[in-house]
């Protein structure tokens, strides 16, 4: 299940969110159960900057966050997305690689990450 909150005054239309989630867990994927509970969050900067030092210490605005309740697992979890951002959709699918383990902190892994954020969007 996929639930969008929009905290801002922009108006956002969620059809491609929602054709990129169902590329990353088909209907007949194992993780798409009903279990499987993500909440998508659109953000002004401020609160980005906020969410961003409260949680990672960072001072800084964040383009994307993603957080799980279950480390390593598929769970309930939330992706804030920077409403100022250009490419919204993009940063939707990297947040929900990060939810599903991916990330970038070495380079290999950034290419890993890289290359099949390109896969998904091509399809």
């Amino acid at each position: 299940m996929i639930e969008f909150r929009n905290l801002t005054k922009k108006r956002i239309n969620t059809a491609e969110f929602k054709e990129l989630y169902n590329k990353i867990f088909p209907p007949k994927h194992p993780e798409s159960s009903r279990k499987f509970e993500l909440s998508v969050v659109f953000a002004q900067p401020h609160f980005m900057r906020r969410l961003n030092k409260q949680y990672r210490n960072k001072n800084k605005t964040a383009n994307v966050l993603s957080f799980t309740l279950e480390k390593g697992k598929v769970g309930p979890s939330e992706i804030f997305l920077n409403i100022k951002e250009k490419k919204l959709p993009y940063l939707f699918l990297h947040g929900m690689l990060h939810l599903k383990g991916y990330d970038h902190v070495k380079k290999s892994d950034a290419r890993k990450m890289e290359k099949l954020e390109q896969k998904i969007l091509n399809k």
